[in-house]
């Protein structure tokens, strides 16, 4: 009886390590989700954005937005794979000036930034592959398509 209870004690024991574990990666996720972007505010918008010396990926995007939520990891996933650009998110919510600036109507709405000029934006939720595409096209790759 002695040995099933310890058992099962090291079972549970090893069953909270693995969840330890799983808790430290998806912290570890949240750590690099949070450096691949950066908040950029009403105040910080001009250095992070249109001061940057990198082509920026900018998500238009608010907390209750689901297809915003959709799009996030993709974006991040999207803007890593390729390394050439960053990734700055705007909470309209937050900065609903910058918002009107850039005619934010939907979320999500991205706009890509290259020399402090936009070059390229879409609404809307997107493929992986699409947006991949874009990100491309906002480190200067190609051309996008007309309306793009």
């Amino acid at each position: 009886m002695l040995g099933v209870l310890w058992l099962r004690r090291g079972a549970a024991a090893a069953a909270a390590a693995a969840g330890g574990r799983s808790a430290r990666a998806a912290a570890q996720r949240r750590a690099y989700s949070a450096k691949a972007a950066v908040e950029a505010t009403e105040a910080t918008f001009e250095r992070e954005v249109l001061e940057s010396p990198v082509p920026t990926v900018v998500d238009f995007y608010a907390d209750w937005c689901g297809p915003c939520r959709m799009l996030a990891p993709i974006l991040e996933r999207a803007v890593a794979s390729d390394g050439r650009v960053r990734l700055a998110k705007v909470n309209v919510d937050h900065s609903p000036a910058l918002a009107a600036d850039y005619g934010v109507s939907s979320l999500p709405t991205v706009v890509g930034f290259r020399s402090g000029k936009p070059v390229a934006a879409f609404v809307g939720m997107r493929p992986p592959q699409a947006v991949g595409e874009f990100v491309a096209e906002v480190a200067g790759d190609k051309p996008g398509p007309p309306g793009s």
